[in-house]
């Protein structure tokens, strides 16, 4: 409850930043306090029993902490930083934010404005949302203490309207300590009816239920889209209703369907014979990223008709040409497509065959994990395979788990079974961004505060972001991060020998910095120092027992893994 004030009582700007994210239901709030805004520290410090304040030690890692809270709770996330350097730092996560539509609000502090555009401290040269404007959905930079209740209700209402995105706001520094005196400008937050689950056309629907009823090969590609958006039953709904295979992104940031649900296929790049064969496609909310390699293959051939589903009108047709583009929320719109599904059936043995494509792909699956679990447990290094074998076995599919292992990636889809998808965290291939995983998995905690979360990380992917742990031990966060320590970024040298036939030597490697060269790098070491428990294993039985470790302690723990 917002305490009320009395028509004598005096407030600043500082305060209008401080009681209108209250007002707006905002449970946290990310900041680091810069020396041009130490008054609005002064207001949080004293409204810290009604909105909780998470502080770090750089805008990368704090950014990036505000996005994974973002993702997981489905809810705007203010990020208040300072001046052009605290932006810039911030940035990374801005465009991962707006790649996986992430809903966040990015707040920069810049400079006075009586000082404005004469290069004084922490200048800027002109407007520091500049930086943003190609990733953001709305960029504006308050100008007066009264509006900041305005703007920041509609930068919170403008990320969460899907497709969600970042916004960012620039708020002068001087705004913080202006005085103000009488009743607070404050706007009234609950009149705002926002109805944003549009049902895609009739017309449209029933013309890619045609289409789907009578292909010989139809798939469904299911976008990150369908997760983010919280869709999972009425993707399932349809999947069942059409009896077709279901394929991911290649690097998808959230995953829209169970991928133990015995219609689920894989990635792209495991189904590559599957999909040059089909005659039909539904894309719900699906990013076609492609790398830009040469001779680069499209995902689907020419000849297949190709229907997209998506709630970004921009998604419809940025990347493809499809032959039928249907502007919808994918639940109302799924869900109306499932029902003109069930009514005209598809033809019983064409369902039949449509299963049958799916069970061939799947024994692929089964047969790949089978492999994984025969090796050893005392084989060192530790495979990948086997180590992500081994987390399932000790987590299972009651925790969050967040993918940000280069070549770890390259199995977590086959290895890693989900009953929940919405269980599943990754930072998309059109992100595209190192160091993500860290700091991410403990914005994601501190969103999922009564379950718990295991990051899978490189130690390419920790070493760009390592000191965001302490953050971990400060705020007792029981993230286990797995770091799979190859000495490198291995995904680099591996990848250019897999394109162009070549055998990279060790000693090359060291030259390219793509490996650490034999330095006695201590990641368990680095985090006991930061307040974790840590430990280095070898093997998949000592990873199993460490697990078992971190899982009773209920702490933050870092577990360094010896392996490929």
């Amino acid at each position: 409850m917002v305490p009320a004030r009395g028509a004598d009582a005096v407030f600043t700007g500082a305060d209008l930043v401080v009681d209108t994210l209250v007002r707006l239901g905002a449970e946290k709030v990310f900041n680091i306090v810069g020396l041009g805004m130490l008054g609005l520290g002064r207001a949080f410090l004293n409204r810290r029993n009604e909105i909780g304040y998470v502080g770090h030690l750089n805008e990368t890692n704090l950014s990036l902490m505000a996005q994974g809270y973002a993702r997981q709770t489905g809810k705007p996330t203010f990020c208040i930083v300072y001046h052009s350097s605290g932006t810039a730092l911030a940035m990374m996560s801005l465009t991962t934010a707006w790649a996986d539509n992430v809903p966040m609000v990015l707040v920069s502090t810049t400079g006075a404005r009586m000082t404005s555009g004469r290069d004084q401290y922490a200048a800027t040269p002109r407007s520091l949302t500049e930086m943003s404007t190609q990733y953001s959905k709305w960029t504006y930079d308050i100008t007066t203490p009264e509006r900041i209740p305005e703007i920041l209700a509609r930068a919170w209402e403008i990320a969460s309207t899907p497709p969600m995105g970042p916004v960012h706001i620039s708020i002068p520094s001087d705004l913080y300590d202006v005085e103000l005196s009488g009743p607070l400008p404050r706007e009234d937050f609950s009149r705002l009816q926002c109805y944003s689950d549009p049902c895609a056309e009739e017309a449209g629907l029933a013309a890619a239920a045609a289409l789907l009823r009578d292909a010989q090969r139809p798939v469904l590609l299911c976008g990150s889209e369908v997760g983010r958006l919280r869709t999972v039953e009425e993707m399932v709904a349809l999947a069942e209703a059409l009896g077709a295979p279901v394929i991911s992104e290649q690097d998808p940031s959230f995953l829209g369907f169970p991928t133990s649900h015995p219609q689920y296929v894989g990635t792209p790049a495991a189904n590559k014979a599957l999909l040059q064969e089909a005659d039909a496609a539904l894309a719900i909310g699906y990013e076609f990223t492609e790398k830009g390699d040469f001779g680069e293959k499209p995902i689907l051939p020419s000849s297949a008709r190709l229907v997209t589903l998506s709630a970004d009108p921009m998604l419809l047709a940025k990347q493809l040409w499809p032959d039928l583009a249907l502007l919808g929320h994918p639940g109302p719109s799924l869900r109306r497509l499932a029902e003109l599904l069930e009514a005209q059936p598809v033809a019983a043995d064409a369902k039949a065959r449509h299963l049958g494509r799916c069970a061939a792909q799947r024994e692929i699956r089964a047969a790949a994990v089978a492999e994984a679990e025969a090796m050893p447990g005392d084989q060192s290094p530790l495979p990948q395979k086997k180590l992500l074998r081994e987390v399932y076995g000790r987590c299972g599919k009651d925790w969050i788990v967040i993918q940000a292992g280069s070549t770890l990636g390259w199995h977590v889809d086959t290895m890693y079974e989900f009953d929940d998808p919405l269980n599943f965290h990754a930072v998309s291939g059109k992100a595209s961004a190192q160091g993500w995983g860290a700091p991410a998995a403990m914005g994601i905690q501190m969103g999922a505060p009564d379950r718990r979360v295991v990051a899978l990380l490189g130690d390419g992917n920790l070493m760009f972001s390592a000191t965001c742990i302490w953050g971990a031990a400060q705020h007792d966060l029981p993230v286990v991060f797995i770091v799979n320590n190859n000495q490198g970024w291995l995904c680099v040298p591996d990848g250019m020998d897999a394109v162009y036939g070549t055998s990279t030597e060790s000693a090359a490697r060291d030259a390219m910095a793509w490996t650490w060269g034999g330095a006695p790098i201590d990641y368990t070491g680095f985090a006991r120092s930061l307040g974790l428990e840590a430990e280095r294993v070898t093997t998949a039985d000592e990873l199993g027992a460490s697990l078992e470790k971190a899982k009773a302690s209920n702490r933050p723990w870092l577990i360094e893994v010896i392996g490929e």
